[in-house]
């Protein structure tokens, strides 16, 4: 069932599996701004919904914003992710290494409440997230 949809994101939610499919993979480019409600947008309905698994996919998205600010806006993002009952975040491989190289140090300097993969395909997340643990 689809909870929110934009040029910028559509967020994708199956009450059987409880999944939220979080797709921002539409080529476009994206500001600090953009960047910052789309993810507000994300932990809104993960609280409202009550999900436990959230799969994201921004693997096309470009990126226009200075590298800290990106730092900030990701560190606030797994902050408002902690204060949920996520328990399993998948996300997509972007092959952007500075990209992969955040994720990796904000996951170890943070030590979310919830388990961080990343996959190299949308099928792979989705098995992972359906998998019982």
């Amino acid at each position: 069932m689809v909870l929110f949809d934009s040029p910028i994101i559509r967020l994708n939610y199956t009450p059987a599996t409880d999944i939220l499919v979080a797709d921002l993979s539409n080529k476009h480019e994206f500001y600090a701004l953009e960047v910052r409600e789309t993810l507000k947008t994300i932990v809104e309905h993960v609280r409202h919904y009550d999900v436990r698994r959230l799969l994201m996919d921004s693997r096309k998205r470009v990126l226009v914003i200075d590298p800290l600010e990106y730092v900030s806006l990701m560190s606030e993002f797994t902050r408002a992710l902690q204060t949920t009952r996520l328990q399993k975040l998948a996300r997509i491989y972007t092959g952007i290494s500075s990209r992969e190289d955040l994720v990796q140090a904000i996951n170890l300097q943070m030590s979310p409440t919830y388990t961080l993969r990343t996959f190299p395909s949308h099928d792979q997340a989705l098995a992972w997230l359906a998998a019982e643990s």
